[in-house]
This record gives structure tokens, C-alpha cells and sequence, in this order.
């Protein structure tokens, strides 16, 4: 992989991609001896679904690990850590939501460098080479968060309440997985958090500073399927083929979200994960206010009527109407009270501290309309 400094437009994925029902079996092919797979609580719960997980393996010794419940810390994943180095796993399988695949990244940093500097890991491409003891497969169980093809690693800031990135190329799994199987028993609400996540790395990502003419077709084929098939999915785990449509265009938004960058919402959302809410739900509520804030920006306004075009829709307020159109037909309306699990007062309480976050966050370098502490807190009351 070359180590660029320039700005080009460039394609970086994970270094395989398979998809389609029953694919995990292709888990099989490894050249592998010891195999950790470290699932989501839930899964490792649900003896059905484990047990389709564990008939696509093959290995001389296979260690089941469950990840810990919620958005992963550095203290959470060090049982995850202590029991990597005591199975000494050569290839690490993570299957689960963004959460699981982002601590199962974090967990396999640890073991391959258990001393290494934390600090360190924190500066942009700072982490060292990966896969001198274990290469990593991601098998995404929800389709949204694109941490399958990401080159980076989202942890929570216990202090803070915000999230911190781990940002290197090292990070891309060797191998993703895209089987629909897998999702069948994902709670409807964590389908609907993912495929909004998903929404807003295509639509934010557009429009990003960053350039990429290749990136471009994928969020706009990203933003096509999940307006139409999103839903779909959400209401019927049976239908595979709207499942997997959702997977595909999820793992296409995970490439704008890797390679363009998502903006002001994003950023936003990043300082919610300590008031109780989900990052899906974060993004999803941000999301229209983002549009609508830097669609002020007559070339922002001109990107979304192309793009709205270029899906069949007639200009950039149809765009944002057909986002509030999906909310509403998951459920979700336009304010983080329609939410599950956010504390409004707090929020209210911390307007601050939140837009204090977000204008250092990574994604705000990548929003094409520059923003300060009274466009945050405007943003803010939009969804308060």
C-alpha cells in the first residue's frame, strides 16, 4: 500500500469482500490453525445463530470470546485482550454490530502490541505494522456503520463522553463478509440506527472538502438504495434480498465514509455517545440539520440537487424530504426525543462541552462550510 502525502483521490478497501447468503462459509478456506471469534453479547446469547456462525468455520481450534455490551473503551476490551494472548489466536473473526467490529479492531491491537503507547495509537497513521501474530475478518451483523472497509476504529471517552478515533490503514480487515444470514436476529431499532448511520456517511461524505469522483457513484448509489430498500428491511428480517441490497449499499457508504470523510452532523454526533445515545441514532438525528446548515452554501445547495437528480428525485429539498420521509416510515421522527435513550437536559446542560468536541473532531475538517460554537448549538436546539 503506498504511503501517500498528497490528497488523491484514491479506492482502499478491506483486502477481500464476499457476500451473499451463507458466504460466511467461506470462512473455511482459511490457512488457519488457532481461530477467535469474538462476537456481540447478543449473538453469543442466541444458540442458533451461534451455532450457524460456528458451522462456517474450520480450524484445528476455534475460541468463541463475547465482546462486552455497549460502545467499546480501553478498559472494556482488555478481558477481550487477556483472552486473545492466552488462545494466541493467527486469525481473529469479529461478527457483530460497528461496536463489536470497532472493539474487536481495538482488542487486536492490544494483543499484537500489549505495551504499546496510547498516546501513540491516537495519532492519525501513528499505530504500528498489524498481523505479526493475527490477521482480522470483519462480519458485519448490522448495515450501516461500514467498520467492515474502515481504516479506523471508534472507542467511547468514559471522561469526556465523546468518541476518539484510532485512524491507520493497518486497520483494514483482510477479509469482510456481507451474509444476510447473520442479521436475521438483530433488533428492528438497531436496524433502523445502522441503516440511518449508513444514510449519513453517503449524504454528509458527499459534499465532503474531500475529492473523489469514484467515491462519488458509490454514495449516490448508497443514498438510492437504502431511501428505497431501507425500510424494507427494517420491517422484515426474512426478505434476504432486501437485506443484503441494504448490506451492499451500507458497505458503499463505509467507503465514502472511509475515504471522504462525513462532516458537521458526524461531528456532532461523535459528543452524544455519553448521553445515552446510540451512534446510529446520533447521526440520523443530525442528519437533516447538517444538510439543511451547509445547503446555505450555494455550492453544497447545488451538490444535493445533483445528486437528488441523479436518484430520480427533483432538486435538494425533495432530497431532504425524502430523509424525513425514511425516519418517519422507521418510526423515527425529526427530534432526539423520537430517540431511544437520549437525555434532552443534559444535552441542553452541555451544549458547550458538545460543541467544543465537535469542531475539534476529525469530521469537521471535512465539512465543506466552516462552523463554530453558535452553528453547534443551533444544530443542537433543531433536534432539542
Amino acid at each position: 500500500m503506498l504511503n501517500l502525502r498528497l490528497p488523491l483521490p484514491r479506492f482502499l478497501s478491506a483486502g477481500e469482500v464476499l457476500s451473499g447468503k451463507g458466504s460466511l462459509a467461506a470462512l473455511k478456506a482459511l490457512d488457519v490453525a488457532r481461530l477467535a471469534v469474538l462476537v456481540s453479547p447478543s449473538l453469543a446469547r442466541d444458540s442458533g445463530q451461534l451455532a450457524y456462525v460456528e458451522g462456517s468455520l474450520k480450524a484445528e481450534s476455534v475460541e468463541v470470546i463475547p465482546m462486552p455490551g455497549g460502545e467499546p473503551t480501553l478498559e472494556s476490551v482488555q478481558p477481550v485482550v487477556a483472552a486473545l494472548t492466552a488462545f494466541r489466536p493467527d486469525w481473529i473473526v469479529a461478527v457483530g454490530g460497528g461496536s463489536v467490529l470497532d472493539g474487536a479492531k481495538l482488542a487486536w491491537i492490544f494483543y499484537e502490541y500489549p505495551d504499546v503507547d496510547v498516546e501513540r495509537i491516537f495519532r492519525p497513521f501513528g499505530l504500528p505494522s498489524l498481523r505479526g501474530k493475527a490477521r482480522f475478518a470483519a462480519v458485519p451483523a448490522t448495515a450501516g456503520t461500514g467498520s467492515e472497509v474502515s481504516s479506523s476504529t471508534l472507542l467511547l471517552d468514559p471522561a469526556s463522553g465523546s468518541k476518539r478515533a484510532v485512524v491507520s490503514h493497518e486497520l483494514l480487515p483482510d477479509i469482510a463478509i456481507l451474509d444476510p444470514a447473520v442479521t436475521v436476529g438483530v433488533p428492528p431499532e438497531a436496524v433502523a440506527a445502522a441503516g440511518l448511520d449508513g444514510l449519513a456517511h453517503a449524504l454528509e461524505g458527499y459534499v465532503s472538502k474531500f475529492k473523489n469522483p469514484f467515491i462519488d457513484l458509490q454514495a449516490e448509489k448508497a443514498v438510492a438504495v437504502l431511501l428505497d430498500r431501507l425500510v424494507e428491511s427494517w420491517r422484515d428480517p426474512a426478505d434476504v434480498e432486501a437485506r443484503l441490497e441494504v448490506m451492499h449499499a451500507a458497505m458503499m457508504a463505509g467507503w465514502v465514509q472511509n475515504l471522504k470523510v462525513p462532516g458537521v452532523g458526524h461531528a456532532i454526533a461523535h459528543q452524544l455517545g455519553g448521553f445515552g445515545l446510540s451512534h446510529g441514532h446520533a447521526a440520523g438525528a443530525m442528519l437533516v440539520p447538517a444538510m439543511q446548515f451547509n445547503s446555505e452554501d450555494a455550492t453544497v445547495q447545488e451538490r444535493y440537487a445533483s445528486l437528488a437528480q441523479r436518484i430520480g428525485l427533483r432538486d435538494d429539498l425533495h432530497l431532504i424530504d425524502a430523509v424525513m420521509q425514511l425516519k418517519a416510515d422507521l418510526g423515527l421522527g425529526d427530534k432526539l426525543a423520537a430517540h431511544t435513550g437520549a437525555d434532552r437536559q443534559a444535552i441542553l446542560i452541555e451544549k458547550t462541552t458538545i460543541a467544543a468536541g465537535a469542531m475539534n473532531d476529525v469530521c469537521a475538517k471535512a465539512n465543506p462550510v466552516s462552523f463554530g460554537e453558535d452553528d453547534v448549538a443551533w444544530l443542537l436546539d433543531e433536534v432539542l
